[in-house]
C-alpha cells in the first residue's frame, strides 16, 4: 500500500509540473502575440512589457528573446538588446539571427571588433548571409 501511495503522489507531482509548464507556454505564446499586436500599433512600451512578460514566463523561449531583442534594437536600447541577444545565443549558439542582432547592437555602440565577430558567427552558421554582411564585417574600425 505504501508503494502505491508513493507512486500516486509522484504521478500527481509530475502531472502538476507538466500542467504548470503547459500553462507557462500558453501564457508566453499569448504574451508574444499581444506584443506583436502592440508593436504593430506603435505601442512600443506596452509591446516591450508584453515581450518581457513572455520571457519572464518562459526564460528559455528563443522566440520571446528574439522578439524582445528586436524591439530593443529598434528602440535603440542597445545595452538591453546586447544582453537579450546574448541570452538567446546562450540558448542556441547556432541562431544566426541572434548573432546578427548582437552584431547590429555592437555596431551601434561603436564596438566594431565585437560587431565583426558577431557578424562572422552569423556567416559561419548561415554562409548565405555573407553577401548581406560583408560590408559590415569589412568596415574599418574607428
Amino acid at each position: 500500500m505504501k508503494i502505491t501511495t508513493r507512486y500516486t503522489a509522484l504521478a500527481l507531482l509530475v502531472s502538476s509540473l507538466c500542467l504548470n509548464a503547459m500553462a507557462a507556454s500558453v501564457s508566453s505564446a499569448e504574451s508574444l502575440a499581444q506584443g506583436d499586436r502592440l508593436w504593430a500599433q506603435g505601442k512600443l512600451q506596452d509591446a516591450r512589457a508584453a515581450f518581457e512578460q513572455a520571457v519572464q514566463r518562459d526564460p528559455r523561449s528563443g522566440p520571446a528573446l528574439m522578439k524582445l531583442g528586436g524591439l530593443l534594437l529598434s528602440n535603440q536600447d542597445f545595452a538591453a538588446a546586447i544582453a537579450t541577444y546574448k541570452k538567446a545565443i546562450g540558448l542556441d549558439g547556432n541562431n544566426a539571427r541572434a548573432w546578427m542582432g548582437l552584431g547590429m547592437a555592437y555596431l551601434h555602440t561603436q564596438q566594431k571588433d565585437l560587431s565583426r565577430a558577431a557578424f562572422g558567427e552569423a556567416v559561419r552558421i548561415e554562409p548565405a548571409r555573407k553577401q548581406q554582411l560583408t560590408a559590415l564585417i569589412e568596415a574599418p574600425a574607428p
